[in-house]
C-alpha cells in the first residue's frame, strides 16, 4: 500500500506543469527531469539528462560559482534557497522561484540532490515595477518638500519672521521628508518602529546616550509620518531644553504590544529622558504639544500623556496598528 502511494506520488510529481522538478547526482550532473522542467525551460529529457544543473543559470552566476554554493547549502544546512533569474533553452531569462534540497538515503548519507522551482517572472517583474514606482513617488515627494522649503523660507525672509523660527520650519520639513524617504525606500506599505525613532533621534546624539528597546513592530504608512514628527518634536525639545542638551543625559524609548478587543492591536510606546537639567512644566501648550494631540490622538485614534518631571521628560504614546512584523 505504501509503495503505490509513493509511486502514486512520484507520477504526480513526474507529470506536474506548474514546477520543475529536477534530480541530480553528487556532482551536480541532471538525473530526472519532470514535465513542469520541459515547459519552463524548453529542454526534452533526453537532451538534458547528463548535462550540469548549471546549464540554466545565468553566464554571471556560473562565472560567481553561485550553482556549486547551493549544492554546499543545500548539503550543509538540508535546504538552499533558488530565488534568481534563469535562462530557458532558448536564452530568454525568467525569474525562478524554489530551493534545492539534498537527497538521501537510509542511513542519512546524500545520494543527490532536488531542485524544485517554479516561473515566478510575473511576480518579479511586478516588484520591480513597484519598486520603480516608490523610487519615483520618493523623487517626487523630496522635490515637493525641497520647493516648499524653499518658498517658505523666503516668505518668512520677507515677512520680517527670525531666522529661530525659520530653522524650525526647515527642521520640521525634513523631519517629514526622512518619514518619506523611509517609506519609499521599503515597499511603501510602512516601516519598523525602531527605525523611524532611530530616523528622529539621529542629528541629536549618539548611540550611547540613546536607549531603544522593544519587539519588532511595522507600523502602517499613516503612523510613520506622524509618529517621525512626533519623535521630531520630543527630540528637538530634549537638545534644546531636555537630556539631550547636556553630555551626560539620554533618551531610553520603549515599546511593547498587547492586545485588545476583537482582535485589535496595540504598540504602547514610553519616552523617558534622565540625566538632563531639572524640568520645568512650560506654562502653556506648544506646537510640539498640539502636533501631538492633533496627529496621533484625532488622525492615528491613539493616546498621549505628557509627564514633566523633574528628573525628566516622559511621553507615553498608545497607537492601534494593523501590520506587525514576525
Amino acid at each position: 500500500m505504501l509503495r503505490a502511494k509513493l509511486e502514486h506520488a512520484e507520477r504526480l510529481l513526474h507529470s506536474a506543469t506548474d514546477y520543475a522538478v529536477i534530480t541530480m547526482n553528487l556532482g551536480g550532473r541532471i538525473t530526472g527531469w519532470n514535465a513542469g522542467a520541459r515547459a519552463i525551460l524548453g529542454y526534452a529529457e533526453p537532451e538534458i539528462l547528463g548535462r550540469s544543473g548549471e546549464v540554466f543559470f545565468t553566464a554571471e552566476d556560473r562565472a560567481a560559482g553561485v550553482f556549486v554554493g547551493e549544492l554546499c547549502r543545500a548539503r550543509e544546512h538540508g535546504r538552499a534557497l533558488n530565488e534568481r533569474w534563469h535562462l530557458r533553452r532558448d536564452g530568454a531569462r525568467f525569474w525562478a522561484s524554489g530551493s534545492m534540497m539534498p537527497l538521501t538515503d537510509g542511513d542519512g548519507r546524500v545520494e543527490g540532490f532536488l531542485n524544485v522551482f517554479r516561473d515566478d517572472t510575473a511576480g518579479r517583474t511586478e516588484e520591480e515595477r513597484r519598486a520603480l514606482r516608490l523610487a519615483e513617488m520618493g523623487h517626487r515627494v523630496k522635490n515637493v518638500l525641497a520647493t516648499v522649503q524653499a518658498v517658505a523660507g523666503q516668505t518668512l525672509h520677507r515677512a520680517g519672521v527670525s531666522p529661530e523660527v525659520r530653522d524650525v520650519l526647515t527642521a520640521r520639513l525634513i523631519a517629514l521628508a526622512r518619514s518619506h524617504e523611509l517609506l519609499t525606500s521599503g515597499d511603501g506599505d510602512g516601516a519598523p518602529l525602531a527605525e523611524v525613532v532611530e530616523r528622529a533621534l539621529l542629528p541629536y546624539g549618539d548611540a550611547e546616550r540613546v536607549t531603544l528597546e522593544g519587539p519588532p513592530v511595522r507600523l502602517p504608512a499613516s503612523a510613520v509620518e506622524m509618529l517621525g514628527l512626533a519623535f521630531h518634536e520630543l527630540a528637538t525639545n530634549a537638545a534644546k531644553y531636555g537630556a539631550l542638551s547636556v553630555p551626560e543625559g539620554g533618551v531610553a524609548v520603549r515599546w511593547s504590544l498587547r492586545k485588545g478587543k476583537g482582535g485589535s492591536r496595540f504598540v504602547d510606546i514610553l519616552w523617558r529622558e534622565h540625566g538632563g537639567p531639572p524640568v520645568i512644566p512650560p506654562p502653556s501648550r506648544g506646537f510640539g504639544s498640539r502636533l501631538l494631540e492633533r496627529g496621533l490622538v484625532h488622525d492615528l485614534g491613539g493616546t498621549v500623556k505628557l509627564g514633566f518631571h523633574p528628573e525628566g521628560v516622559e511621553c507615553h504614546i498608545c497607537l492601534p496598528i494593523s501590520v506587525e512584523a514576525n
